[in-house]
């Protein structure tokens, strides 16, 4: 399916951990995407295969415990390699110093690039953010990232039968990640997308996912002793 309109607007829930004083808090986010492609490298009328697809982002700033909750609208470019090169706010928290730390942090944010004619391009969007917050969960993860749908399925047919989930991420896992087994460490489970997050609230340890959607790509989780 393609695109070719000049505004696209698609809302999705993610989450991220941040400071507040001395106190953890998780910040809940809902995510409303507005794809400006008439002010990107292409025009308007090219053909989008596929638009960004937010993966992961890191902590926001500490912000004063006074505050509960609060909106920003970021404008921002996302590279073919789906980088956060320019970032703006054209909403942000009414304190100065808090949005230009923000601003840092958003462009540490991960995205799967979009696509023209199946090669990954840059693209402007704009994201309305809501920002609420509770608190974080933090879990230690082993991953096997697959390039196809296909390739996790082989994954899951083999753990099933017993294989060991560290020889199968060096294997078959297409991330970094395989050097270690798979291992990542600790994590905090809503840096991820509301819906693998929510898997991840029910692992239990030993246990792993079934695949999950991660851009383009396909990610099995084991959940590790601590």
């Amino acid at each position: 399916m393609v695109t070719s309109v000049g505004e696209i607007r698609k809302q999705v829930s993610f989450l991220i951990t941040q400071k507040a004083g001395c106190v953890m808090k998780k910040i809940v986010v809902l995510f409303c995407l507005v794809f400006l492609m008439g002010c990107s490298s292409y025009q308007v009328e090219e053909k989008y295969s596929s638009l960004p697809t937010l993966l992961e982002h890191v902590e926001l700033p500490p912000i004063p415990q006074r505050i509960i909750d609060f909106r920003l609208v970021i404008k921002m470019l996302v590279d073919e390699n789906g980088k956060v090169t320019k970032a703006y706010l054209l909403k942000g928290s009414g304190l100065p110093d808090w949005d230009s730390l923000a601003i840092n942090s958003i462009k540490k944010w991960k995205y799967e690039a979009a696509r023209l004619e199946d090669k990954p391009v840059s693209i402007w969007l704009v994201q309305k953010v809501k920002v609420q917050f509770e608190n974080p969960c933090c879990i230690i993860l082993s991953q096997i990232v697959c390039n196809s749908y296909d390739t996790a399925n082989l994954v899951m047919k083999k753990l099933k039968e017993g294989k060991d989930f560290g020889e199968l991420a060096s294997a078959y896992s297409c991330d970094s990640s395989k050097t270690a087994k798979g291992f990542i460490g600790p994590k905090d489970v809503y840096r991820d997308t509301s819906e693998i997050c929510r898997v991840l609230k029910k692992l239990s340890i030993d246990e792993y996912t079934q695949p999950l959607e991660f851009g383009k790509r396909y990610v099995i989780f084991k959940r590790m002793k601590n």
